[in-house]
């Protein structure tokens, strides 16, 4: 989806009869951060990932021979880690190839810069980090259906508006932090500091992973 992505945005690219350094690292950034679009899938991978054991109802003897609620929590964000990194990774790969690949046909050139790392660096952590959140909220959901309906009502509209509408409001948001994270100021000029959008988002799981945990201890184990 992201090389899709990337391609289908550079073929509306108009021709640079002679390019610039400027214009190539522009058009390689705005490519790049289409790598973006992983966020949501590494967001339903890791909600998958829980409410599956409550549809399946293991969940009960998972928790017993794990040894708790907290060592439950701890061992399905192991297990799911693989997989999270593979999200993180193979997103702004698939990107940052493609966008290789086609930016001469549009006259430009691609250009690695310090940007380029900045925001490619911030793709692939944000993107891991989405995993984790999709894990978290789902300890609260549990149902397949309704965790995945509302993580995606969340990420591609509520949340968006929030951001456009009340940009400071929505900076501080998981998708407002991940914008920080690879300095996309595509949607709204008000984002926090790269350095602010890590630590914001590592907030955001740590207090959801008390919630969760919370709510592991406090109620049976059903969906």
């Amino acid at each position: 989806m992201n090389a899709l992505a990337v391609y289908g945005t550079s073929s509306e690219l108009e021709s640079v009869p002679v390019t610039t350094a400027e214009i190539n690292e522009a058009r390689t950034l705005d490519l790049v951060r289409l790598g973006f679009g992983a966020n949501l899938f590494s967001l339903l991978y890791g909600a998958l990932s829980v409410t599956r054991d409550f549809g399946n109802n293991v969940v009960g003897r998972v928790r017993l021979h794990a040894g708790g609620s907290g060592r439950l929590l701890a061992s399905r964000a192991v297990v799911v880690a693989p997989g999270m990194l593979a999200f993180g990774l193979l997103g702004p790969a698939a990107a940052v190839l493609t966008a290789w690949i086609v930016l001469p046909s549009s006259g430009a050139e691609f250009a690695w810069s310090s940007k380029t790392t900045t925001v490619t660096a911030g793709i692939a952590v944000s993107t891991v980090f989405a995993g984790y959140l999709g894990q978290f909220v789902a300890w609260q959901t549990r149902k397949s259906l309704i965790t995945v309906i509302g993580l995606v009502a969340w990420t591609t509209l509520l949340e968006s508006y929030i951001i456009t509408l009340a940009p400071t409001v929505g900076r501080m948001l998981p998708g407002g932090l991940g914008m920080a994270m690879m300095k996309d100021t595509g949607t709204t000029d008000e984002i926090l500091s790269v350095s602010s959008g890590y630590v914001g988002y590592v907030l955001w799981l740590a207090a959801l992973s008390v919630l969760a945990l919370v709510r592991l201890r406090r109620t049976d184990l059903v969906a």
